[in-house]
């Protein structure tokens, strides 16, 4: 054998190796793999048959399954679209929007709980990413289980990058899940929030008409005091300010971008707050992602201004959470009750008239 025979065959064989272990290629059919039969009538179609012959012999073909998959709903079979897409994604060693696309599927048909378990494979792969958290939460409020959409959602909320960019659907969402529950005065917490993000484009007849409806079925109290005034800090330095939560003193970070009140879990001993056990989420901090549970204030003051049965998020204690001698952020599940106004030199906090308006 000569030497540029050798080298060729070998050049072959190191493409055909790394090929293996980059794609992680299946040695199954496309049929075994995607776990469904299909009437001959749809499988002999031009579409179908092309498509799964390019996966025959490129099994991770992105482009192949995304055809396959689309003829699939084309022809009325999205269920075995959805098999295709998770099937894909399994053997090919996780592929974030087949899966995405599953799960959109699987809850145009209702089946809510294969919708769960898909968008559960999601997280997964893209723990960090909010999509895969909102679209369990819409499988489970959907699905009638609005306790663990309210985590899911949560999560979506504190991991969404830009909230200039949100939409108001999680927000909505939230607020679905808590009215489910019968929980109207926490339902409203979603939708203040949603409007004090831009109270100009957010305040419309829709939000107005979804918080009037819940503070009619909710009793929700008012929050107390009418209106203080606070000094800004030097520029480009984080706002603080001391409050009391349940009566105990603390060092709260201003932070009209976190949707809850955040807590250190030793601060939210000493204050006695309530924490739910069976809650889990997921928020962004100065260390990056970490875990925590929702919690409930029975009093937030600041100065004059207090605000009874108030939503928070409880974190384990790191150095660096918020600051060695801060005890947590000042969100808006308690901001939210007051009209916000900032100039250079101070921050201005009044009390609204009615949470209607």
């Amino acid at each position: 054998m000569g030497v540029l025979q050798r080298l060729t065959i070998a050049f072959c064989a190191s493409v055909i190796s790394a090929g293996v272990a980059s794609a992680q290629i299946p040695t199954s059919s496309p049929s075994a793999r995607f776990a469904f039969e299909l009437p001959s009538d749809v499988s002999n179609t031009a579409e179908v048959k092309r498509s799964l012959d390019e996966l025959s012999r490129e099994p991770c073909d992105k482009v192949a399954i995304e055809k396959l998959a689309k003829a699939l709903e084309r022809a009325g079979y999205r269920r075995e679209a959805a098999k295709a897409y998770v099937g894909f994604s399994d053997s090919c060693g996780g592929h974030p929007n087949s899966l995405r696309t599953a799960v959109n599927l699987l809850l145009k048909l209702s089946d809510y709980a294969a919708a769960t378990e898909v968008a559960t494979q999601l997280i997964a792969l893209e723990p960090f990413n909010d999509n895969g958290f909102f679209l369990r939460g819409v499988a489970r409020l959907d699905g009638n289980q609005p306790r663990a959409a309210v985590d899911d959602f949560v999560t979506a909320l504190e991991l969404f990058g830009d909230k200039d960019k949100i939409s108001s659907v999680g927000y909505q969402r939230l607020s679905r899940s808590y009215e489910q529950l019968g929980r109207y005065c926490d339902a409203m917490l979603p939708i203040e929030a949603w409007v004090a993000l831009n109270p100009a484009r957010n305040a419309n007849s829709q939000s107005r008409a979804i918080l009037a409806s819940l503070t009619a079925r909710g009793n929700c109290p008012e929050p107390i005091g009418d209106e203080d005034v606070f000094p800004l800090s030097r520029k480009n330095e984080a706002l603080t300010l001391m409050g009391t939560i349940n009566g105990v003193t603390g060092k709260f970070i201003f932070d009209t971008g976190a949707t809850f009140v955040s807590l250190k879990k030793s601060f939210a001993e000493r204050a006695q707050v309530e924490v739910d056990p069976d809650s889990t989420i997921q928020l962004n901090t100065a260390n990056g992602i970490g875990a925590g549970r929702m919690g409930r204030a029975k009093l937030i003051q600041l100065r004059s201004l207090s605000a009874a049965d108030v939503l928070v998020v409880v974190q384990a204690d790191g150095k660096g959470v918020y600051g060695d001698d801060v005890d947590g952020l000042l969100g808006m599940s308690f901001l939210s009750q007051f009209n916000i106004a900032m100039d250079g030199t101070t921050l201005r906090l009044k009390r609204r008239s009615s949470k209607t308006n």
